[in-house]
């Protein structure tokens, strides 16, 4: 057996770098379309329960919701500042109690935590159950 001459190695390495560069293309043009796209923020609805002292020292608690990157467990026992109707994690102009934050947990976003129009339940004085109308 003899050596492949000179021409025929160049032919066949040319046709190789075709079939590479054909692959690469195939392989890579997914993987540069997605990175095109923005990435998808990922965020955690949760919601907690901030204990504060309110007036005359009393013992008060109020829900607040918000948005987050990170796990709603690392949030229990921050601080949060309430006024006389919300709770913020941060302190806002008007807030006039400061308390910390317990039960933090994943919840639903707020839309889906109403019921659809139609749908909403009333309870009556008598305390039984009863669709809207």
């Amino acid at each position: 057996m003899g050596q492949v001459p000179l021409t025929r190695r160049q032919g066949i390495g040319k046709v190789l770098e075709v079939w590479a560069l054909v692959l690469a293309v195939l392989f890579g043009l997914p993987a540069v379309s997605s990175g095109q796209r923005p990435p998808t923020p990922a965020v955690t609805y949760c919601g907690c329960t901030c204990w504060y002292s309110g007036p005359g020292g009393k013992t008060q608690s109020k829900g607040t919701t918000f948005t987050t990157d990170r796990s709603c467990t690392i949030y229990n026992h921050q601080t949060c500042y309430c006024d006389d109707q919300t709770c913020y994690l941060e302190y806002k102009t008007g807030s006039r109690y400061k308390g910390a934050l317990y039960d933090c947990k994943t919840t639903l976003p707020p839309k889906l935590l109403e019921p659809p129009a139609g749908q909403r339940r009333v309870t009556p004085p008598g305390g039984t159950l009863q669709k809207s109308p």
